[in-house]
């Protein structure tokens, strides 16, 4: 089950775009929830990680996407 991220957006950095891009095509990613603080990424491993967009927000996702999926490159 996928969320469209930019449905209530009124404005996307290209980062933001580009990092949820990647998120989708991850294969041990089963599902992204849109929460009102942000973004609740689930793997397939049963970890989940909660994420707010923002410059500060994406080491520590970087960080647990390397311990927790294939992708170990995030580029935004």
């Amino acid at each position: 089950m996928w969320l469209c991220h930019t449905g209530g957006m009124k404005h996307s950095e290209s980062g933001t775009r580009k990092v949820m891009k990647q998120l989708k095509k991850c294969p041990e990613i089963t599902e992204i929830r849109q929460l009102a603080s942000g973004y609740m990424i689930l793997a397939k491993n049963g970890e989940q990680y909660l994420v707010h967009f923002s410059a500060k927000a994406f080491h520590p996702l970087r960080r647990w996407l390397k311990q927790n999926t294939s992708l170990k490159q995030l580029r935004f």
